[in-house]
């Protein structure tokens, strides 16, 4: 009985089965046969191909359909170019199929989702597509674009609707790009944490920065990012985001003002769920299949974005700034050391300044030091170790000076005091200096002793000189020219005092050359690049990616700053396009430089979009040599 009972259990699920497949067998059979019914009536009789949409009348950043609809079946379809308008969807293709007292027809329609980009009266040109062998067009359709509310009712009814179609789940408030300052009111030089934030409410399958913004007038820090995205929830004007921090950098503002910090472009690949129409019916097979399992599909949507600006306002700081201060912004200590107290003539001795603290530490230049004159002084070797996160700029700034007495005595090598403008305190602080004494012992003698005595020639001089006395009568005969009285003598006799006069001269002119530190920044504007590539060089060889691009950024930005006599709070692309110009720099010379301050910027922040690290150290090296053959 049981076997029995299991048998016919069996046979009733395999009839249930197979009624359905043969209902679906009969439903695929009918669908045909009235989609071909239908393929010879849609020629009998004249298609129809219009042009609708959802509002006639939106606000800029507003989002709106367009549909192109075909009663009938056609190919090729081809539409418009929305000129002013921002296509973030379409076509989406739908088509229906209805029957009516046994009459059939069919319809078509391709949707496109625009969003207004500026405010004004556009036109939306006729769409094409053939039917039949004749080629259709669509009635075009006018567009006004105006500013006000209507934007935020419009997107207001895309969040509360909830339709499912692609138009309200691409751009807008969906995903979008937002930069956020950790201070808007700030003194000159005072630390500002900017972070560029992109929102999302759907899934992205791929993102990408199109453009970096520019910071005029701001001295900028990368701060360090992880190579993937880390999403976190956050509330935003009452809506939930899955938010990522994009990059963070810090800011310091170089003069007063306001100034603006630039906004970022990118663009990102959207996956959106889309809907297909579905059709009423009580058999509960078609609402089986026509549940939204089973109804929705993905689409992947680009949705460009970009950042609104920043608006900073900078202050001067207090006009009772020391004598010693120099631009230190933040908290800072100073030590000073000598490595040897006594040391011989010719022989090198080092002082070092280490600067420790936070702030604009990059900035910073070392205390002044008055060098004995007897001392031969070399330009400083810089260490920075510097550290950049949210909380700001710390670390220690190293000056290496290398010193050369020349003379025996004992010197004195004073530093001056270190002051900084204390950020907490809103004064300036001062670090107290400190004076060396440094015994030089006489050296050992580098030139040649002189040697005394006769020669063998001057013996052999004194048998011509000496003569017996003669009798004969006297005859005088010249046997050659006297120095006295000529013109070569006159000339040696003039030639101390003009040999003095022109050793005062230029003497004078390299003091007035020494008080010009612009005029000797620019004339030793190619040394100092040579050096920086050559650190370049050093951290591309051992891997070290940020201190490479460190190094390229202060070899272009300071060769242009020095050579052209640019301030660093105006040095921008701009600004240094212009200069370029006005001293006959080529424009492919002036783009090649561009490009390559953008390279360093992409690669220091999207590795994988830009060119490697060596493409960008022989770019720089080419694009600076033809810098100093053109610039005159």
């Amino acid at each position: 009985m049981r076997k029995t009972g299991k048998s016919n259990r069996m046979k009733n699920r395999a009839t249930y089965f197979a009624n359905i497949f043969s209902h679906t067998f009969y439903k695929v059979w009918v669908g045909l046969s009235f989609a071909l019914l239908f393929s010879f009536c849609s020629y009998a009789e004249e298609s129809r191909f219009t042009a609708s949409t959802s509002n006639s009348s939106v606000a800029v950043g507003d989002q709106f359909q367009v549909t192109f609809q075909l009663e009938g079946s056609g190919r090729n379809f081809q539409a418009p170019t929305f000129t002013g308008f921002n296509v973030l969807m379409g076509p989406s293709q739908s088509s229906n199929m209805s029957i009516v007292n046994g009459s059939v027809s069919q319809s078509i329609s391709y949707t496109y989702v625009l969003e207004a980009q500026k405010e004004g009266t556009f036109s939306i040109g006729a769409a094409s597509i053939e039917v039949g062998g004749k080629k259709l067009i669509s009635n075009p359709l006018t567009i006004t674009v105006v500013k006000g509310s209507t934007q935020s009712q419009s997107r207001g009814n895309q969040q509360q609707g909830g339709s499912g179609d692609e138009g309200s789940v691409a751009g807008g408030k969906n995903v979008f790009l937002k930069a956020s300052v950790s201070k808007a009111n700030v003194y000159q030089g005072e630390a500002i944490v900017v972070t560029y934030k992109l929102y999302t409410k759907v899934t992205l399958v791929n993102y990408g920065i199109s453009k970096l913004p520019s910071f005029n007038g701001f001295w900028s820090q990368d701060i360090q990012m992880p190579q993937q995205l880390e999403f976190h929830m956050e509330n935003f004007d009452g809506v939930n985001y899955k938010v990522a921090d994009v990059k963070k950098l810090i800011l310091f503002p170089q003069r007063s003002g306001t100034l603006s910090i630039d906004p970022m472009e990118g663009e990102v690949i959207a996956r959106v769920q889309t809907k297909r129409q579905q059709q009423r019916s009580n058999d509960p097979f078609d609402q089986f299949f026509n549940n939204p399992f089973f109804n929705n599909s993905v689409q992947d949507v680009k949705v460009s974005m970009k950042s609104e600006p920043v608006k900073i306002t900078v202050r001067e700081l207090p006009a009772n700034a020391p004598a010693t201060f120099t631009g230190a912004v933040g908290k800072f200590t100073m030590e000073a050391s000598l490595d040897k107290k006594e040391v011989k003539a010719h022989d090198g001795v080092t002082l070092k300044i280490k600067i420790n603290g936070k702030g604009n530490l990059k900035l910073i230049d070392p205390p002044k030091i008055n060098f004995p004159s007897e001392f031969e002084a070399y330009d400083p070797k810089i260490n920075s170790n510097i550290s950049a996160n949210i909380t700001g700029v710390t670390g220690s700034k190293t000056f290496e000076y290398l010193l050369i007495p020349r003379n025996a005595g004992e010197y004195k090598i004073p530093v001056s005091d270190f002051t900084y403008f204390d950020l907490d305190k809103n004064q300036y602080e001062k670090v107290a200096g400190t004076e060396f004494i440094l015994k030089v012992a006489k050296g050992e003698e580098t030139s040649a002793p002189l040697v005394s005595g006769v020669s063998k020639s001057d013996v052999q001089f004194i048998g011509k000189d000496i003569r017996f006395i003669k009798t004969a009568p006297l005859t005088i005969v010249e046997t050659g020219h006297l120095l006295y009285n000529s013109p070569l003598f006159y000339s040696m006799m003039a030639a101390p005092a003009l040999l003095f006069v022109l050793l005062l001269g230029w003497r004078r002119r390299k003091e007035e050359q020494a008080g010009n530190v612009s005029l000797m920044k620019s004339r030793a504007a190619n040394k100092v690049a040579k050096k920086r590539l050559s650190s370049a060089k050093k951290a591309l060889d051992e891997n070290k990616r940020e201190v490479f691009l460190d190094e390229m950024f202060r070899a272009l930005w300071g060769f242009v700053s020095d050579k052209m006599q640019i301030p660093i709070s105006e040095l921008s692309k701009e600004n240094v396009s212009i200069a370029l110009a006005s001293r006959k720099v080529s424009d492919e010379t002036i783009q090649k430089f561009i490009q390559t301050l953008d390279s360093c910027e992409l690669a220091r922040f999207a590795p994988g979009a830009a060119e490697s690290i060596e493409e960008i150290y022989k770019s720089g090296i080419e694009v600076l040599s033809r810098l100093e053959g053109e610039i005159r």
